[in-house]
């Protein structure tokens, strides 16, 4: 349920349907298919210039989480790159507090920086695989931003890859059923259970790897 003591106009939902959602923009209240395409693009661009850099280059902080979020919606929204200064529901989930937000994300960003210390000495990707479920649950968890944190989200991981020197991996799933595995996957983190999410993290890096041998 909503945290304790939120008031109704301190609540956000992150997703309602998209198909019939408006946002309001710098440039006026757009449709959410409108502002999706114009954020794909961003997506794009900010993960070119990630790969263009070194990987050792790349501090994972919370600073560097807002200003990799702000070059993904930063040209629609004044509150891009910033915490969310709301409460916020994803689905059947309800994020922490907003704020709490900031102390999360630091200790998320430490808690990551120790387990890739330790990922970037292994091979394994059955560990590989439990790194980036949790990374990739964890933020999903957060919620840090208002909006936009699935993309947010699949940049990091993007940047999570290059930083171990991994081939390039797919870090959403296009077709309906694997969306809604993943979804559940995730749904079932929230409760403690990574295992299905770390299967789809495993079977992701095993499809990469099959890729760059063909």
């Amino acid at each position: 349920k909503p945290p304790e003591g939120t008031p109704e106009e301190r609540r956000y939902s992150a997703n309602p349907l998209d198909s019939t959602r408006h946002l309001e923009t710098y440039q006026g209240i757009k449709p959410y298919s409108e502002v999706a395409e114009t954020i794909a693009v961003s997506v794009a661009k900010t993960i070119q210039e990630i790969i263009a850099g070194l990987p050792e280059k790349i501090k994972i902080t919370p600073e560097w989480i807002c200003s990799l979020h702000k070059n993904i919606a930063g040209s629609l929204f004044d509150w891009a790159g910033r915490f969310r200064d709301v409460n916020v529901q994803a689905g059947q989930h309800f994020p922490p507090p907003f704020y709490e937000v900031p102390v999360a994300m630091r200790l998320y960003c430490d808690d990551l920086a120790a387990r890739l210390s330790h990922a970037e000495k292994t091979n394994d990707v059955k560990e590989t695989a439990e790194l980036l479920a949790w990374a990739d649950w964890r933020f999903q968890w957060i919620h840090p931003f208002r909006d936009f944190n699935g993309r947010a989200g699949r940049v990091l991981l993007t940047a999570i890859l290059f930083k171990l020197r991994l081939p390039p991996v797919a870090t959403t799933s296009t077709e309906p059923k694997e969306k809604e595995a993943y979804l559940k996957a995730l749904h079932s983190a929230d409760k403690g259970d990574l295992s299905e999410l770390i299967r789809i993290w495993v079977e992701r890096l095993l499809n990469s790897t099959r890729k760059k041998e063909e």
